[in-house]
């Protein structure tokens, strides 16, 4: 059972300050998320709990949950009490090509990662016309489930000509980044490449290693990585949990 956040004696509202009663509360909270003495996951009481204890309306307590949810802070759940939110990955669609690990590290993240499968299958049509290669050449298969902070938060399948890194079938990516690697043990970086995004719900096995029910939204990616010769390298297809991701893209004037 998740446990439930305590409000310490009563120095969460001072009742004589102008400061108005709200943004007290909200920043009670939000203090004591960012110290991390509340961690994600956890419940917050229930708004007549609140109520109860900072001696404020029921009004005050939905405007100061209210605060914290546009902040990403809190998430409110119909029915439930709400909790303390998980942090959102926040990905790039044009600004990098950073993978996962580098985005999560940058955004001051603890990314892990569980191999769930890695080896050498033929290429499927879909993929053998994304890496430029015949149906049916060796590629490399890379089935990764990826965690933010202990929560799972996307599944990754990853493929890569067999011909271009013939031993990475027997690396250990389990606590590292795969773009690194490619640069680092064989000379292979990745410069450029092609993203699409779109809306998907996801299917009985996904939303179980995922941790959500059958159903739930999720951003499906697929994503080309050029070397600089313009030649395709890598070719993943990725599922994001919808309640936890978000991707921005820069755009500029032609």
């Amino acid at each position: 059972m998740r446990e439930t956040v305590a409000f310490e004696g009563g120095s969460v509202v001072d009742h004589g300050s102008p400061v108005p009663y709200y943004y007290q509360l909200s920043t009670y909270v939000e203090q004591k998320i960012r110290a991390e003495e509340w961690r994600p996951g956890q419940f917050l009481p229930s708004e007549q709990e609140i109520c109860d204890h900072a001696a404020v309306s029921r009004t005050v307590v939905r405007q100061a949950l209210a605060e914290l949810e546009r902040k990403g802070l809190v998430s409110k759940h119909n029915g439930k009490r709400s909790t303390i939110a998980f942090p959102k990955y926040e990905g790039r669609l044009m600004q990098n090509l950073r993978g996962f690990y580098e985005d999560a590290v940058a955004g001051g993240q603890r990314p892990a990662t569980k191999v769930l499968d890695m080896k050498v299958v033929p290429a499927g049509d879909e993929v053998a016309e994304a890496l430029h290669l015949k149906p049916g050449s060796p590629v490399i298969l890379l089935n990764r489930l990826r965690y933010l902070d202990d929560e799972p938060e996307v599944l990754v399948i990853t493929y890569v000509p067999k011909s271009r890194c013939p031993s990475l079938v027997n690396e250990d990516l389990s606590n590292q980044s795969l773009y690194e690697l490619l640069a680092r043990k064989y000379g292979l970086r990745i410069t450029q490449g092609f993203r699409t995004i779109e809306a998907i719900a996801l299917d009985k096995p996904d939303a179980r290693l995922l941790h959500v029910p059958p159903g739930s939204p999720a951003l499906l990616l697929k994503s080309i990585g050029l070397l600089s010769d313009g030649s395709p390298l890598e070719y993943f297809v990725a599922k994001h949990r919808g309640d936890r991701a978000k991707f921005g893209v820069r755009l500029v004037q032609g």
